[in-house]
């Protein structure tokens, strides 16, 4: 066997230096890309094999642990159960003058009137609002209102000075509340 081991030897030496610098370079790169087959792109596959069948599980319980989607009926009931009881009116006027009030705002009266909308179980709410106060705090006052008051809408807005340098202003301000109908 050693004799047969050096024979090789000595014939994979002279193959060497017949191909050169150039031909020990690519034999050198090929047993490199093999190495870096067999110790790093076949486990980074086997990982990447492993994640893909994981995936394919989480999908497959996701798909069954799901609820079915809810019917339109149900969708539209949750819509309008998410606008506030008409009985509660007294409370949401009680906020909207208290946040006048916050804001250094004087109202006079509050017209309302109210009626239902066709078709759905909402109740529309007109409110008419006479403010007087600074412009600053008007607009602050009608933030608060839409950030914090979701069922109300501006509706319409006048805005009046006793001349052009006065800082009190008389605002008009129309207002509609969406409730669910009176219970």
């Amino acid at each position: 066997m050693a004799p047969r081991l050096a024979t090789l030897r000595a014939e994979a030496q002279r193959i060497l230096r017949g191909a050169g610098w150039a031909g020990v370079l690519g034999v050198a790169l090929t047993v490199f890309a093999l190495a870096f087959d067999v110790s790093g792109n076949r486990p980074l596959a086997d990982e990447a094999d492993t994640l893909d069948r994981q995936t394919r599980s989480l999908l497959r319980q996701q798909r069954h642990a799901l609820p079915s989607p809810p019917a339109e009926r149900e969708r539209l009931d949750a819509y309008y159960g998410a606008f506030p009881a008409g009985d509660g009116l007294p409370d949401l006027l009680v906020r909207i003058h208290g946040y006048a009030l916050a804001r250094g705002l004087a109202a006079d009266k509050a017209d309302y009137r109210s009626t239902p909308l066709a078709g759905t179980p909402l109740e529309q709410v007109a409110l008419e609002l006479p403010l007087h106060g600074r412009y600053a705090a008007l607009r602050l006052w009608l933030g608060d209102l839409l950030a914090e008051l979701p069922e109300v809408a501006v509706d319409g807005l006048l805005l009046k000075r006793a001349d052009i340098g006065a800082e009190e202003l008389e605002a008009r301000v129309r207002l509609v509340i969406f409730l669910r109908g009176r219970s």
